[in-house]
């Protein structure tokens, strides 16, 4: 169970990953809340973690930035990244996914 802490800390982190991807984006505050349509002092509230965040507002978010959802709640970067290349290119999604599961073939040598 996540206490009110926890909570608060999950929530700080996840706009902090917000505020850095829309940074990276080379967007201001003030385009991307005009790109989703809402307020920017919301959207600084989100990135604060001031403000709660649904699910449909983080893929609004993640649209208007144009990253994967997903990639704002996993850990480390890297994986953030790999989430992001994989994002809606199948063909790409299913080279990862043969070759962790090559990774995974007991006595496989990855080496070799």
């Amino acid at each position: 169970m996540i206490t009110e802490q926890g909570e608060a800390e999950l929530a700080v982190a996840l706009g902090q990953r917000i505020a850095d991807a829309r940074t990276h984006a080379g967007l201001t505050l003030r385009t991307l809340a005009a790109r989703m349509g809402v307020n920017h002092s919301t959207l600084a509230n989100y990135e604060a973690g001031r403000r709660p965040l649904r699910v449909v507002q983080l893929i609004a978010i993640a649209r208007a930035i144009g990253v994967a959802p997903a990639a704002f709640l996993i850990d480390p970067p890297e994986a953030r990244s790999i989430v992001n290349r994989i994002n809606g290119n199948l063909e790409r999604a299913l080279q990862v996914s043969y070759i962790l599961e090559t990774l995974d073939i007991p006595g496989a040598d990855p080496d070799a």
